[in-house]
């Protein structure tokens, strides 16, 4: 990979780090800002709840026809009887925090003259714990007076009280200030939380969201540069396997006894089938054409194996030659892959100056040898490679004329099926290779791929597809490479 994509890559990363962070930021922030707020209005419901308990409680007061603070005990006991579920206690206090009038049993003592001013002027609630009730509960201190505005007139506004010195002037005839100090547990605090609690939870699923999508990117990137590591890998694999298989420019450039036309479609990026024609050391013209069990890159791994053992053996000397390195060559298969990978072979050599056609079949399908006076099949061999060590295989042969075809082809093309499951078929093979008998090679896979396109119509195909056809052209006449064969000793 170069320093270009290494960047990319860099970036790509950093920018789903930076998603992350954002993601888990926004939660944090999202569930603060719940409680914050959640807290803030609880305490001010708390103490606008008190606030009404002190309205009822000078309404109360002003019926009884109440002018003193301290008899205000019996009010506020009927007060908290009333609300037993959202009074926890009440009592009046003075200035200087002595005790008034109360009702309930107070966790707390009476607040001292430093942190009722703080009360009063802040309209803060102070927060504890019922250590009996296992509930939490708000002391509100509000401003009260028992002479104060008639009981029509409007509440005085909560939030803007009067303010007043710690520690007023104390004049003859002047009335002190009292303090109600109200309780309330925080059960019984009502408040519609509906609108909050439905921003905390689409804050939360709105981060929970973007967390989630960058840890998806993040896992969905790395398969995507394992993939594409994968991709270009099986993209070289390919090269190497297409620049495996022979040319019309570099085969036997001192020969015209070849003439060939090949067709190689695998069924996905690479595939297990190979094709090859090369001339070897004593002259021969090696033909050969397998197909590896499976599809992918093992299958063609294995197709890599069987064509270079294919190269390195000496075998186009004699007919016994060839079936003793087929022999090896299963052997070889036998205990160095899995029992489903086999592999089927037809290879074959062919002598000019005979005509003869020296092969072996081991369980390929048979290829078909056009002659001007009919079609014949060449089977004979063995079954395929890598299934029973101690399978035997025997040589064919086949004199050749002039203008013979030699089509040889993988079951890609032979069974290739149309939506009706119909297989093409090596008759259809053979009828469009007679109708385009005096055309190239190259022309005759062509017609023949086109044919197989129209039979397929709409259905892709299942297999890989080799097709190679082969015109050898003999330099002794057919009698004389009949002579010759029966000379020659085939081992049983």
């Amino acid at each position: 990979m170069n320093s270009r994509g290494k960047r990319s890559q860099l970036w790509v990363k950093l920018a789903i780090g930076a998603g992350i962070l954002l993601g888990l930021a926004l939660l944090i922030q999202t569930i603060s800002t719940y409680f914050f707020v959640y807290d803030k209005l609880i305490h001010e419901e708390a103490y606008r709840e008190a606030d009404r308990q002190q309205t009822a409680l000078i309404r109360l007061a002003a019926q009884e026809g109440i002018k003193d603070v301290r008899k205000l005990a019996p009010v506020l006991t009927e007060l908290q009887r009333n609300s037993p579920r959202q009074v926890a206690w009440m009592r009046v206090i003075d200035m200087d925090g002595n005790i008034l009038a109360e009702s309930g049993t107070p966790l707390t003592a009476a607040l001292s003259a430093q942190q009722l001013h703080r009360l009063m002027e802040l309209h803060q609630t102070l927060k504890r714990e019922h250590p009996f009730h296992s509930s939490t509960i708000f002391i509100s201190l509000l401003r009260f007076r028992l002479v104060g505005p008639p009981l029509s007139a409007p509440p005085p506004e909560r939030f803007s009280p009067t303010p007043f010195p710690l520690n007023p002037p104390r004049f003859p005839g002047r009335e002190a200030p009292t303090f109600t100090e109200i309780a309330i547990y925080q059960e019984g605090v009502s408040i519609p939380f509906g609108a909050l609690r439905t921003n905390l939870i689409i804050g939360c699923l709105a981060a929970l969201a973007l967390l989630l999508s960058m840890l998806l990117i993040g896992i969905l990137f790395t398969r995507f540069l394992r993939a594409r590591q994968l991709e270009q890998q099986v993209e070289l694999a390919r090269t190497v396997q297409t620049g495996l298989l022979p040319s019309p420019q570099t085969l036997l450039p001192s020969s015209a006894s070849v003439d060939f036309g090949a067709v190689f479609t695998p069924a996905s990026t690479i595939g297990g089938d190979f094709y090859d024609l090369f001339t070897a050391e004593n002259g021969q013209t090696s033909i050969v054409l397998g197909d590896v069990a499976g599809k992918g890159i093992s299958a063609a791994i294995l197709m890599g194996v069987v064509h270079g053992a294919i190269r390195s053996m000496d075998w186009t000397h004699s007919a016994s030659d060839h079936e003793r390195s087929t022999v090896r060559l299963n052997q070889f298969l036998c205990e160095k892959t899995a029992r489903e990978r086999f592999a089927s072979l037809f290879w074959a050599y062919f002598t000019p100056e005979t005509g003869l056609l020296h092969y072996i079949n081991a369980g390929h399908l048979p290829p078909l040898l056009i002659r001007p006076h009919g079609t014949e099949r060449l089977d004979g061999g063995g079954p395929v490679l890598g299934l029973l060590p101690a399978a035997q295989y025997h040589s064919g042969k086949a004199s050749i004329g002039a203008g013979d075809l030699l089509i040889v082809f993988s079951d890609g093309i032979a069974e290739a099926m149309n939506s009706s499951e119909e297989e093409f078929g090596d008759e259809r093979i053979a009828e469009i290779a007679n109708a385009n008998g005096g055309r190239h090679p190259r022309q005759i896979c062509d017609a023949i791929v086109e044919g197989i396109g129209t039979f397929l119509g709409p259905m892709k195909p299942h297999d890989d597809q080799t097709l190679l056809i082969v015109r050898l052209t003999p330099v002794a006449t057919p009698n004389a490479a009949l002579e010759a064969s029966d000379a020659e000793t085939v081992p049983a």
